[in-house]
């Protein structure tokens, strides 16, 4: 019976260890946890893949993200990248299993100059012999995971021109339509537009009214556009006018502007 006792008190002595033996293994540090230790991105493109879960997040983080704004800065990691010429770089962390974002600096982070922030993927432009810093980041609770984060040349900047002719059409109810043609390249279609207004002096009144067409086809192939302007303030005939458009095309990190003034002879369509 002694036995017993002394085999039933060392198992349950024993069984106050086994908590401490299934406590969860602690992640390891990254080697980029910060500035100071920041991977260097030597070509592009460049992809990296590393366990965040061990990263952390300090007061430079916060600094740099008072200008940012994103909701968290957690397991964050940094790269560090020099410009061997003029250009862009784009930096995509989309294929990470966990959710993020990126803040950029131009030089020494520590002295606030941000270039870019953003959620997921974010693009700038460089110059050459210039150093960025980019440092990559869980944006919610979560404490990093696996990071897949590439870099890349940035895309050449979007372009647009328009052009308006010079002769339009009003109509019976007072609209008046007006045409012209379009160019746009680098550019996403549904991000890109164009926004026009239509004056002419009819009696004591300025008839003002606005146009727009959307979306364009930014192919680098000259298209034609339709737009119809209605105005608040009175209704369009025929004689002079004179139209103000812009052409917008933006691209996946900036736009471009188009412009074109042209005065124009509206004919009646009593139709």
């Amino acid at each position: 019976m002694r036995m017993l006792r002394t085999t039933l008190t060392a198992v349950a002595a024993g069984a106050l260890f086994l908590p401490s033996l299934a406590t969860a293994a602690v992640a390891a540090p990254v080697t980029n946890d910060t500035a100071a230790t920041a991977t260097t991105i030597s070509t592009l493109p460049s992809s990296f893949s590393e366990d965040t879960t061990g990263a952390t997040t300090d007061s430079l983080d916060a600094a740099l993200n008072a200008n940012c704004g994103a909701p968290f800065t957690n397991a964050s990691v940094w790269f560090r990248y020099t410009a061997p010429a003029d250009g862009g770089l784009v930096a995509d962390m989309s294929a990470s299993d966990y959710t993020g974002g990126f803040m950029a600096t131009e030089g020494d982070p520590s002295n606030g100059a941000l270039v870019a922030c953003g959620p997921e993927a974010v693009g700038f432009p460089t110059t050459a012999g210039q150093t960025y810093y980019i440092v990559a980041f869980s944006d919610t609770v979560t404490n990093g995971g696996q990071l897949a984060v590439t870099f890349d040349t940035a895309p050449p900047p979007p372009e647009i021109s328009v052009t308006v002719n010079p002769r339009g059409t009003a109509y019976k109810d007072g609209s008046a339509k007006l045409t012209g043609t379009y160019s746009c390249t680098n550019a996403d279609d549904f991000s890109s537009e164009i926004d026009g207004t239509l004056t002419q002096r009819v009696g004591r009144v300025k008839v003002t009214g606005d146009f727009f067409v959307y979306p364009l086809q930014c192919d680098g192939v000259v298209h034609q556009w339709v737009g119809m302007a209605t105005s608040s303030n009175g209704l369009f005939r025929g004689g002079k006018g004179a139209s103000v458009t812009f052409g917008f095309a933006c691209g996946l990190f900036d736009c471009s502007l188009g412009y074109a003034e042209q005065k124009v002879q509206l004919s009646t369509n009593k139709k």
